[in-house]
This record gives C-alpha cells, sequence and structure tokens, in this order.
C-alpha cells in the first residue's frame, strides 16, 4: 500500500509540474521562427505579388503599387524589378513548388527577354515602358548583377539551361568590357553600346559613378557567387575570388568595423561629399552574411580573416545601428557613431535580421541569437503589413510609414530571400 501511495504522490508532482510548466509556456510561448516566417511568405508576402502585382495585359508586373495593391503612376518597369522578382519566385519555386509562383517567375523571364535584352549589343536596358518599350537605356553593373543571378536561378528552378547560358553570356560581357584588369573591380555605368560613362549621376545613383561602390560590388559579389553555384565556371569563380580579396582587404575597414561606401579606382575610399565617413548599417550586415556564403563556394569559410572581418561589420552595426530597445537597423550615420538617420527601410531589416542568425551560427554567442530574436519581431510586429500584405517601404524615425508596396528598387526580393535564409538556417522545411 506504501509503495502505491508513493506512485500516486508522484503522479500528482508530475501533473502539477505539467500544468505549471504548460502554464508558462503559454505565458511566454518560445516563437518557432520558421514556421512563423513560413506561414508569413506563403499567406501574405507572395500572395501580395500574385494578387495585384503581376500585369497580365503586358507581362512582367507593374512598376508602381501603393498600399493596398492597386498600379500607380509611373508605369516604367524597372530591370531590378523584373530580376528580382524572377529570382524570388524562382527559388520559392524551388523551396515550394506551387504553379503559382513558376507562373509569375516564367512571366518575368520572358518579359526580361523580349522587352530588356538589348539585341544588338548584348546585356539589358535600365526601364522600359510599361509595354515593354525603352525609356533608359543605360546600361548599369548593379541591376544587371541582379539579372545574372535572376536567370541563373530560373535556370535551376525550371531546368532551364538556356537561362543559364543566358547568365553566363551576360557575365562574360560585362567581364570584357567593365572588369578592371589593373585594380580589379569592375567599372559601373554605360552607354547602350558600352561606352564607360565616367560621372553619371542620375537619383538614386549620384556619387557612384567615375569611381568605385561597395553597394554596386556587394551585387556583383553576391550575382557570382549565385552563378558559379549553378555553373561552376573557372573565370566566374576567379572573379568570386578576387571580389572576396576586394571585400576583405580593400572595402571593409576591419579595425573599425565598417565598409566605405565610395572609392577611387585605384580602390583609396573616397567621399563625394568631402565630409566625415559614413556607415551604412544595412548594407554592412547585408556583406557579413553574402561574404560568408561566398567564402563556403571557394572554401574559405573557416579563413580567420574572413571570419574577422564578418564578425567586426556585425559588431559594429549592431553597437552603433541597432535600435536595441525596439528592434530595427537604423539608415545611416557618422562610421564612427551616432546615428543621423533613424529611418528604418526593408531591406535593412531584412538583411540585419539574417546577418545576426548567420553570426550566432558562426560563433554560438548569445548576443547574436538576442538581436536576431529581437529583429525578427520586429520584421514579423512592424515591418510586415499585416492588413494588405507585403512590408513597408519604411517606418520613420517619428513612426510614421512609407506605405507604397512596389517602386523601381522594391521587389520582393529582400524579403522573400530572408525569410527563406530563417527557414533554411533554423531547420524548417526546404
Amino acid at each position: 500500500m506504501k509503495s502505491i501511495s508513493v506512485y500516486i504522490r508522484v503522479a500528482a508532482l508530475a501533473l502539477q509540474f505539467c500544468c505549471v510548466s504548460t502554464f508558462l509556456h503559454a505565458a511566454d510561448p518560445r516563437p518557432d521562427w520558421p514556421a512563423d516566417f513560413r506561414q508569413l511568405l506563403q499567406t501574405n508576402i507572395l500572395p501580395f505579388w500574385i494578387d495585384h502585382g503581376v500585369d497580365h495585359e503586358y507581362g512582367g508586373v507593374f512598376g508602381h503599387l501603393d498600399r493596398r495593391g492597386n498600379p500607380i503612376a509611373p508605369y516604367d518597369k524597372s530591370l531590378v524589378l523584373i530580376s528580382r522578382t524572377l529570382w524570388s519566385f524562382s527559388e520559392a519555386y524551388r523551396r515550394y513548388p506551387d504553379p503559382q509562383y513558376k507562373e509569375v517567375a516564367i512571366s518575368c523571364l520572358k518579359f526580361l527577354r523580349d522587352h530588356f535584352w538589348d539585341k544588338e549589343h548584348g546585356g539589358y536596358y535600365n526601364m522600359v515602358s510599361r509595354d515593354g518599350r525603352p525609356t533608359d537605356t543605360t546600361k548599369l553593373l548593379n541591376p544587371m548583377s541582379y539579372t545574372m543571378e535572376g536567370l541563373a536561378e530560373a535556370a535551376v528552378a525550371f531546368h532551364d539551361p538556356s537561362a543559364a547560358q543566358e547568365a553566363l553570356e551576360l557575365f562574360r560581357t560585362i567581364d570584357k568590357v567593365a572588369h578592371d584588369s589593373t585594380y580589379g573591380g569592375y567599372r559601373m555605368a554605360f552607354t547602350p553600346d558600352w561606352q564607360n560613362i565616367e560621372d553619371y549621376k542620375p537619383q538614386p545613383y549620384a556619387g557612384s559613378f567615375g569611381r568605385k561602390s561597395m553597394d554596386w560590388h556587394l551585387g556583383v559579389l553576391e550575382a557570382l557567387a549565385t552563378l558559379y553555384d549553378v555553373t561552376g565556371d573557372p573565370t566566374v569563380r576567379a572573379r568570386l575570388e578576387e571580389m572576396l580579396d576586394i571585400f576583405t582587404e580593400k572595402i571593409i575597414d576591419v579595425d573599425k568595423g565598417y565598409s566605405h561606401l565610395f572609392f577611387t579606382r585605384e580602390w583609396k575610399p573616397y567621399d563625394p561629399e568631402g565630409g566625415t565617413p559614413q556607415s551604412t548599417y544595412g548594407l554592412d550586415l547585408e556583406a557579413s552574411w553574402l561574404i560568408m556564403e561566398s567564402a563556403k563556394l571557394v572554401g574559405r569559410v573557416n579563413d580567420p580573416k574572413t571570419r574577422r572581418v564578418v564578425l567586426a561589420i556585425v559588431d559594429h552595426s549592431l553597437r552603433v545601428g541597432f535600435d536595441n530597445e525596439n528592434g530595427g537597423i537604423y539608415g545611416v550615420g557618422p562610421a564612427e557613431g551616432p546615428v543621423t538617420d533613424k529611418s528604418k527601410m526593408w531591406w535593412q531589416q531584412m538583411d540585419g535580421m539574417t546577418a545576426f542568425l548567420n553570426a550566432y551560427q558562426m560563433t554560438g554567442s548569445p548576443k547574436y541569437w538576442d538581436a536576431f530574436e529581437k529583429q525578427a519581431r520586429f520584421v514579423k510586429d512592424k515591418m510586415v503589413d499585416h492588413e494588405y500584405g507585403e512590408v513597408y517601404t519604411s517606418i520613420e524615425a517619428d513612426g510614421s510609414v512609407q506605405s507604397e508596396k512596389v517602386g523601381p528598387w522594391k521587389a520582393p526580393y529582400h524579403v522573400t530571400r530572408a525569410f527563406l535564409e530563417v527557414i533554411a538556417r533554423l531547420g524548417g522545411t526546404l
């Protein structure tokens, strides 16, 4: 009888513990981040584009949409928008083969081939009208890098070797006319027949040309990594390794923990305004994890110099450019601080989330996990528009939002990429 009563008391204590544990878990549930971000991607982000973004009359996606998804002027379509939408829906289809994802991607691929490709000189125009007539025939390195990446991703997703060949052809054209064989890196702007534009300044490109840009070379780094992963081309690999050297040895100041933004042809830091060196925290955070992904492809993932550079720029952005109270990555400030632009652009928030998670997986340090969770909550609760779908363009310092959902530089790319990174890195379904 005594043993039975002991069993009864043990069972009662176990039941009590389970009840308390359940209560505590219910009171402070730990987020299932892969499940949360997969749900947001599949029920909020991508459906917004499927329902509102696709231009069924002319192909591709609309050039501008308001918060509710209504087309608004101007109606021109940018190469950035079409190529990054191609990447987003190709990658989404590769992970989750929904026929609707394929439909959007193929529409963008066809529009890209039919209207942006320069059949006479090669390369891709920067902007076309809604129905596909060229309106800006300038050839710009950054948008064409995104095109290279989008074509390579489509090749994998849809088993389309012609898309891989188009990506390689674009790389070879750019490499022939734009690569700087003396100092490394690339020239950035060209006329339709590939004459270099030394001083091209229309917004938002002011300050970039006649020099070299960290931002636009980051786009090259990412595109080369994707293209090499898809094709295994040895010249692409050589340029990818060159880009890694440039970032770790010339672009990033590892001692101070930030990237210089502009450079002379010889890769000497250059400030177009002649003032205090500025730091763009979102770009540094994006660079941190893209450098590591590229390093994996060429066997440098355990290289001490690479790891030191990556963690230096994450630590600087976390210390100077992160809203530690509310979450969110700030815009810009002097390299030594303090922040001067406290707006929080959509792409910075996405890359901040991935960067903190990547740093945590590199080190196991709780400070990076804490930053990731704070940033993930900010993205989920504040940046996502839970009423109309997609994410806001920006949350300003005063709390107001810029609500336009689609524009020349705002595609589903940064959001889709970040959400898929969280899902993959934390063990979600691929």
